[in-house]
């Protein structure tokens, strides 16, 4: 959780004071409207989810496994407590907010450009050198390239890199040479 926010300030981190952890996966239940107006009630299996002025919610199994046995471009901590960076704009929309040495038109072209390609990709049932989740919204695209950014620096960087260049300047953290 800290590593996001290691060249940060922990100011980044207000407004909430929870993290809940769980022994395992958990199930989240939500009702969904489609475009035709019916309500669904969805069944889903998470690892992790954060919550605007909320807890952040970890699965320990997810947490320990990321700790002791990591995967390159998977991490559910710096997954969900980038969501919370995200939300200091209000809402997980992929625009957390920027510094002021930062453009917000080349963050969102950059990350943009990155995330159409991402989903064309996936919707063409191609291979892809970040996790597929990534093209869920761009709020998970956000999370997925910051978990790629710190547990596999290189890959972003190679396949993205005008996005690595952005998350260099937000994060204010160079990890390519050091994972």
């Amino acid at each position: 959780a800290c590593v996001p926010i290691l060249n940060l300030d922990i100011s980044y981190y207000d407004g909430w004071i929870e993290i809940v952890v769980y022994p395992d996966t958990f199930v989240i239940y939500r009702n969904t409207t489609d475009n035709y107006g019916l309500v669904h009630d969805d069944k889903i299996t998470a690892a992790g989810e954060a919550w605007s002025h909320g807890p952040v919610i970890l699965a320990w199994t997810d947490v320990e496994r990321d700790s002791f046995h990591p995967i390159a471009g998977h991490n559910v901590t710096i997954h969900e407590f980038s969501h919370k960076l995200d939300m200091l704009n209000g809402r997980a929309n992929g625009m957390p907010p920027l510094h002021p040495n930062m453009r917000r038109g080349i963050w969102t072209q950059s990350l943009s450009d990155a995330y159409q390609v991402l989903v064309s990709k996936v919707h063409n049932h191609e291979q892809t050198p970040i996790n597929e989740y990534a093209a869920t919204n761009p709020a998970e695209f956000f999370a997925v390239i910051s978990e790629t950014f710190f547990t596999a620096p290189s890959i972003l960087k190679q396949n993205c890199p005008e996005v690595y260049e952005q998350l260099v300047l937000f994060y204010k953290q160079k990890p390519v040479g050091f994972v």
